[in-house]
């Protein structure tokens, strides 16, 4: 298979949908150039502003002016203008920024500003100085000082902001917080919890009858809890679904199995805003349910507003929004920034439910994008710009071991007989399939998104065909078909099996030493739009998008499920078999939109569309960069009539 590496010319970005695009980079230039020629200007950089004093910290939030750029940043602070201190700058540039400032007197006023660093040359924007004054809060409740015993604490009372005054770590849960319109502020302290249990333990447990807030602090997972764990959860009706909750200013680290961030059932009233939401979990016990997300939202009455969070890594979704009722309102998922690490099969940036409104989100994951399932929901306004390489599967559900899929990306998906009435609109999403990535076991597991690597340890022995570590206790065939780097003189061994702590493969013998696991990423078919709404009157409408798949491979090919080939489409259909609309009506209405792709407009696997599916006025543009691919017809299978349609729809062709 000829294949090509490639980089993305700024030419062609500029060109898809007037977004513009700053290029990454994970090097962190901090001493470079400061833009100072207009504050106002600078100002305008920095925008959806948003911060929460504590006692002795602050949360600073911010995005940029523009949602298709990103940037490293950095808050500097200090008690006089010439300010002194700094946060830590961020290594990986994204859209949305989230600082925290610790170790503050209250009383004291403090002057701050923003700084913005340009990834490609380090130039550093900056706003203008900015004050906050952390104060002491009248009648708080000091924990520990104030609290007998160890935790977990219970915070009872009706009324009360209870503030946390150090790091504490728990084997156990560390607070159910019970009390109605009470207020948990960590202020900036770290909560380490679950660190030595065989219990499910939370960082904080929410089972307040009324309102309640919990907000600036750290919630990390310790080094031994049971399955489904999570830093923030409100689980069940012991005391009523909780009303009115919200959580801000809070970052989470959650690592074990099936380990949740933030996870919320029979939750009504709920908003979860300006929090820095991380998940490093790899091991999930099923991935068609209940998954793992890093913000899992379970309503029967609604009201949920999710907006203005970064979200990091995780293995499986983003943000889930699931109604338990035909009564669920107002759900608004808007304003964050997702990048999340799809490893198991259908795991979905945003999935929102029916009647959601979806909007200014940016979503650069390795990943499937967005997924509309149910009745009403609007998508508007969202930048997608992601890549997805091969996952796991457990099919039938449960089963072991998991099996490599490789299934093309979704960007946005609209999907099943509930997808009726949904709009989507004003949005642009880019999938690129990439040439592989072998990184030979090089890098930090953190950045397993870009190296593959999962684990870096030392092992016990390494014998003809074994590698053990009894450190381990691993599922029995996980690590089955990744690769183990154990000698930086040899090549890797590819894992044929595994039990609890040994690895078997072709390993030579030799002294025990540091070994790698990991993978070697392969990437898959881009379908940007792709269409299985399967109510033959569903009244779907697509309209002023912006598509675009990109292959990076000169040679295509079509596989069957689960190894999907290497191939670039605009539009993909999905079983659309069931039979025409009623009269003016239509499954879907596709209009007004601009398609690019390299390879194919659109595709579908199977069946031929038989469907209503409105494609008109559309403008559709082959790419000649990075590479165009060879096609007699640039629309595949989906049924001449079909694509008669589309060819009389009006439809501009650019080839």
């Amino acid at each position: 298979m000829n294949q090509i590496k490639y980089i993305l010319p700024l030419v062609i970005l500029l060109i898809l949908g007037g977004f513009s695009y700053t290029k990454s980079s994970d090097e962190n230039k901090q001493e470079a150039s400061v833009s100072k020629v207009n504050t106002k200007q600078n100002s305008d950089l920095f925008q959806r502003r948003w911060s929460y004093v504590s006692e002795t910290s602050a949360v600073i939030y911010w995005q940029l002016d523009d949602i298709s750029k990103e940037a490293n940043s950095l808050v500097e602070y200090g008690k006089t203008e010439s300010l002194g201190s700094r946060t830590p700058a961020t290594k990986k540039p994204r859209w949305a920024h989230f600082h925290r400032l610790a170790g503050l007197e209250s009383g004291v006023t403090y002057y701050y500003r923003m700084v913005v660093i340009n990834p490609s040359d380090g130039k550093r924007t900056e706003s203008e100085l900015l004050q906050l004054t952390p104060q002491r809060i009248k009648g708080a409740v000091y924990i520990p000082g104030d609290m007998q015993g160890n935790p977990p604490y219970l915070l009872d009372k009706d009324d009360t902001h209870y503030v946390l005054t150090k790091d504490i770590t728990t084997g156990g849960s560390a607070f159910i917080l019970q009390g109605s319109r009470a207020t948990l502020d960590l202020d900036g302290h770290t909560v380490t919890f679950g660190d030595d249990t065989a219990e499910q333990v939370y960082g904080v447990r929410i089972i307040s009858r009324d309102s309640c807030k919990v907000t600036n602090g750290k919630i990390v997972q310790g080094a031994r809890s049971y399955d489904y764990s999570a830093a923030i959860a409100s689980l069940d009706r012991t005391f009523e679904r909780p009303a009115a909750t919200e959580v801000c200013g809070i970052s989470t680290d959650v690592h074990l199995k099936d380990a949740l961030p933030m996870n919320f059932t029979h939750i009504e009233q709920l908003e979860v805003h300006h929090n820095d939401i991380y998940s490093r979990v790899t091991e999930l016990e099923c991935r068609h349910y209940p998954g793992n997300a890093l913000l899992r939202v379970y309503t029967y009455g609604g009201d949920i507003h999710v907006h203005d969070n970064l979200l990091t890594e995780g293995c499986h979704w983003g943000v889930v929004v699931k109604a338990l009722s035909r009564t669920v309102h107002n759900v608004e998922v808007d304003h964050n920034d997702i990048r999340h690490h799809q490893q198991y099969v259908n795991g979905y940036a945003i999935a929102p439910g029916p009647g959601a409104k979806v909007h200014h989100n940016r979503i650069t994951s390795t990943g499937r994008g967005v997924h509309l399932t149910g009745e009403g929901t609007e998508f508007y306004n969202n930048y997608i710009d992601t890549q997805g390489h091969q996952v796991l599967s457990d099919y039938p559900a449960r089963t072991r071991p998991f099996r490599h899929r490789l299934i093309e990306l979704h960007g946005v998906k609209l999907e099943g007989r509930l997808s009726r009435n949904c709009k989507i609109y004003n949005n642009f999403v880019r999938i690129t399939q990439r040439q592989p990535v072998d990184s030979d076991g090089k890098g930090d597991p953190a950045d397993k998104m870009e190296n593959g690597v999962y684990i870096r340890s030392n092992a016990t022995s390494i014998e003809e065909g074994k590698l053990v570590d009894t450190k381990q206790n691993w599922e029995k065939g996980r690590w089955r078909f990744y690769y183990v780097k154990y000698d930086p003189n040899k090549p890797p061994a590819k894992i044929t099996g595994n039990d609890s702590n040994t690895l078997y493969g072709n390993f030579e013998a030799k002294d025990a030493s540091e070994y790698t696991i990991y993978m070697k990423w392969s990437y898959v078919a881009p379908t940007p739009l792709n269409i299985a709404c399967y109510d033959p009157n569903g009244m779907n409408e697509i309209y002023n998008n912006t598509f675009t798949g990109i292959t990076t491979y000169d040679k295509t090919r079509h596989g069957d499920y689960g190894d999907s080939g290497e191939w670039a489409t605009a539009i993909m259909f999905i079983k659309m078999m069931n039979g025409p609309a009623e009269k003016g009506k239509y499954s879907a209405y596709v209009h007004n939109n601009r398609f690019y792709s390299n390879d194919l407009f659109l595709n579908t696997s199977y069946p031929e569309v038989n469907m209503t599916v409105r494609v008109e006025g559309n403008t559709f543009t082959l790419l000649k960069k990075p590479l165009v691919t060879q096609r007699e017809n640039r629309i595949r299978k989906v049924g001449p009539e079909f694509e008669k349609q589309v060819r009389n729809g009006n439809n501009v062709f650019n080839e």
